[in-house]
């Protein structure tokens, strides 16, 4: 069994680093507002993988108790270092993802952002977000795609498409590292992973305005990526690098 990525903001310090995450927050909670997904007064929230606890603060203004889960010791022990102060509705937790520290049918929004490949079996996280999720409560899910072409954590192209052996060897050739533990998989296979859930597609969406949902840090101002016509990204679609979902627990 694969072992789990306990410090992995040690090997990425750049997840620590807020001038690298605001946009990203940002794009995230423009996206939740969008859908609604925000509006549950007095309810529960939980970011799953929430390194030092950007979005989690993000969401504070929205919700009863907010807590942010993380198996990373070294980036929940920066959470008492951060600027930012305590806030009296967060919480912060040093948990397992797979076996979730919550009842179920608890939580009304949970965070996934880019968090799925990071652990032994994704099958069983999303198992876990389905039973700790209420009737009717939403997953945020950012999910990278093995078939982009430079892989998002090490920056090498081609990485994800390759066997672990020859990925394992592409890395120390790199000096990226001694193994590749990320574990992407392809659009049909995060398809699979979501397979019970309702599923509304905000990937298009940001594609084709990027400025109503703060993704400029995806597509600059002005870009070619912005001139491209939506069709040509739908019928790309399952090539793209990475997708944005909405999940809904029915109920």
């Amino acid at each position: 069994m694969r072992k789990y990525q306990e410090n992995l903001s040690l090997d990425s310090p750049v997840l620590l680093d807020i001038s690298h995450k605001q946009s990203k927050v940002d794009k995230v909670i423009s996206i939740l507002e969008d859908d609604g997904a925000l509006r549950y007064p007095g309810g529960i929230a939980l970011d799953v993988g929430c390194s030092i606890g950007f979005f989690a603060r993000a969401l504070t203004p929205y919700f009863k108790i907010v807590f942010g889960l993380d198996i990373d010791v070294n980036a929940l022990a920066q959470v008492q270092k951060d600027s930012g102060g305590p806030i009296d509705n967060l919480q912060f937790l040093t948990a397992d993802s797979l076996l979730l520290p919550f009842e179920d049918n608890s939580i009304d929004l949970i965070l996934c952002n880019h968090t799925y490949e990071h652990v032994p079996d994704a099958d069983v996280l999303f198992s876990e977000i389905w039973r700790v999720l209420k009737p009717g409560g939403r997953c945020y899910l950012g999910a990278a795609s093995r078939l982009t072409l430079i892989e998002p954590h090490y920056h090498l192209v081609f990485l994800s498409w390759l066997p672990k052996p020859l990925a394992h060897k592409y890395m120390r050739l790199m000096n990226k590292g001694d193994e590749y533990y990320e574990m992407l998989r392809t659009y049909w296979g995060i398809k699979r992973l979501i397979r019970n859930f309702h599923v509304t597609d905000y990937t298009l969406k940001v594609l084709r305005d990027p400025g109503k949902f703060a993704a400029r840090d995806m597509i600059p101002e002005g870009s070619w990526i912005e001139k491209v016509p939506v069709f040509f990204w739908r019928v790309v679609y399952p090539f793209l690098p990475s997708y944005i979902f909405i999940l809904r627990k029915a109920g």
